[in-house]
């Protein structure tokens, strides 16, 4: 990397000096090469804005084929705000929810847990063959 850090700058210099003497002894040679690369420049800055449109019109045309998908879940979600009287599933709701007193779990690997459940979660524990006093 150091030897292209010395080397380069003294090709910059070179190539500057040559385009120099080029264009002092024969200006219309150096006439024609400024328009090739000016040509060739104004080409890749052309193709460079055509890649650019292309990748406008692809995100332009995903964002509207996605635009009903939005438009149905903003309905939705607006329609869901006007609905009260919702679940309250928060841990304090839960915690509260019991039938008052305490149960206790016990699965059939042995561990147990003791919080306040509702009769409905405790038939659910039942069903599927959890022991709940």
């Amino acid at each position: 990397m150091v030897v292209l850090s010395k080397i380069l700058p003294l090709i910059a210099a070179g190539v500057g000096i040559f385009v120099l003497v080029n264009a002092i002894t024969r200006p219309a040679h150096a006439q024609q090469t400024a328009g090739a690369l000016s040509s060739t420049f104004g080409s890749l800055g052309a193709a460079g804005s055509g890649i650019a449109g292309l990748g406008q019109g692809i995100g332009s045309g995903l964002a509207g084929l996605f635009q009903p998908v939005w438009e149905v879940a903003n309905l939705f979600e607006r329609f869901s705000n006007l609905a009260s009287g919702s679940a309250n599933v928060s841990a304090v709701a839960q915690e509260t929810a019991g039938d008052g007193g305490s149960s206790t779990i016990t699965w059939s690997s042995g561990a147990t847990a003791s919080v306040p459940l509702s009769s409905a979660a405790k038939s659910y524990y039942r069903s599927k063959g959890v022991s709940v006093t």
